[in-house]
C-alpha cells in the first residue's frame, strides 16, 4: 500500500513526461502488478488537460508600443513648439524700443561740409531712429523723430551714428512716453503746446476680438462636446488662445505699441508656435483621460 500511494502521487508527473527513467522504470514495475493504480493511471488518461492561460499576443503587444511611440513623439514636438515660442517671446523681448524722452544729449544737427545738406548725428548709446512726416497746417510737412535703443542692439555692439537730415518745415523729437513733442526745428505748428505722438491701440482691438471668439467658440464646443463638431470647435478655441498667450508672453499686459507692425508680427509668430503646442497638449490630455476612465467605471 506505501507503493501505490508514491505511485499515485507520480501518475500525474507520468502523465506528462517529466519523470527521470529510473522513476519511470519504477513505476511501470509497480502498475504490471497493482491493478488499482492501472485503473488511476487509465482515469488520468482519459481527463481533459487543464486550458492555456491567455497572454497577449504579439499583435496586441505592437499596438501598445505603437501608442507609447506616439506618446513620446507627440510629447517631444510639444517640448520643441514650446521652446520655439519661448525663443519668439524672448526675442521680442530682448527686441523691444526703448524711446529716449529727450533731444539732449542724444541728438545734434550737422552740416556737410561743401554740400550744405544736414545730418543727425547720435549718441554712442543710440541703437534705432525712424522718422514719420504728417502734412502741416501751414503747408509744408512736419516730422517726427523717434530715436531708441534695445537690449538685443546693446548686446551684439550694433549703434547707430548717423543719419540724413529729414526734410521739412518743421521736425520734431518724439519722446513716445505721452508727453509733448520736443521742437528740434522749424515753425511750430502749435505754439502752446499739445503736439504729441500717440500710441497705436490696434492691438487692443485684436486682443478685444481674440477674448470674444475664445468665448464664442468654447461655449459651442461645450454644447456640442458629445458630436465631433465639438472636437473640431474645440481645436479652434486654442487659435485665439494662443494669440492671447502669445500677446501676454511679447508685451505683458499693455496693448499700447508705438511700433505696431513690429509687435503684431512678433505676436503672431508665438502664437504660430504656441497654436501646435496647445493643439498637442489638448491631445494628450484626452488621451490620458481616456486611460483614466475605463479605471473609473
Amino acid at each position: 500500500m506505501r507503493e501505490c500511494g508514491i505511485v499515485r502521487d507520480l501518475l500525474p508527473l507520468y502523465q506528462e513526461g517529466m519523470l527521470s527513467p529510473d522513476s519511470v522504470e519504477f513505476l511501470e514495475e509497480h502498475l504490471k502488478t497493482c491493478p488499482a493504480c492501472r485503473a488511476e493511471r487509465e482515469k488520468l488518461a482519459a481527463e481533459p488537460l487543464p486550458p492555456e492561460e491567455k497572454t497577449e499576443t504579439a499583435p496586441e503587444l505592437e499596438s501598445v508600443r505603437r501608442k507609447l511611440r506616439r506618446q513620446r513623439r507627440r510629447t517631444a514636438a510639444l517640448a520643441v513648439c514650446l521652446a520655439l515660442a519661448l525663443a519668439a517671446a524672448l526675442f521680442a523681448r530682448l527686441t523691444e524700443r526703448h524711446y529716449f524722452p529727450e533731444p539732449k544729449g542724444v541728438v545734434s544737427v550737422v552740416s556737410e561740409p561743401g554740400s550744405g545738406g544736414k545730418v543727425l548725428r547720435f549718441a554712442g548709446n543710440v541703437t534705432g531712429a525712424e522718422v514719420s512726416y504728417q502734412k502741416a497746417e501751414g503747408g509744408g510737412s512736419a516730422v517726427f523723430l523717434s530715436v531708441w535703443w534695445t537690449e538685443w542692439d546693446r548686446l551684439f555692439g550694433n549703434t547707430l551714428s548717423e543719419m540724413p537730415a529729414p526734410a521739412g518745415s518743421t521736425v520734431y523729437f518724439s519722446p513716445n512716453n505721452g508727453t509733448d513733442d520736443i521742437l528740434l526745428w522749424g515753425q511750430d505748428q502749435a505754439p502752446g503746446g499739445g503736439v504729441i505722438s500717440l500710441p497705436r491701440l490696434a492691438l487692443a482691438y485684436y486682443a478685444a476680438l481674440a477674448l470674444a471668439a475664445l468665448a464664442a467658440l468654447s461655449l459651442l464646443a461645450l454644447a456640442l462636446r458629445r458630436r465631433k463638431s465639438g472636437l473640431w470647435l474645440r481645436r479652434a478655441a486654442l487659435a485665439p488662445a494662443a494669440y492671447l498667450l502669445g500677446e501676454l508672453l511679447t508685451l505683458g499686459f499693455s496693448t499700447v505699441s508705438y511700433s505696431l507692425e513690429r509687435d503684431l508680427a512678433l505676436i503672431l509668430v508665438t502664437a504660430l508656435f504656441l497654436y501646435p503646442a496647445l493643439l498637442l497638449a489638448d491631445e494628450l490630455w484626452a488621451e490620458r483621460r481616456r486611460r483614466k476612465l475605463p479605471e473609473a467605471l
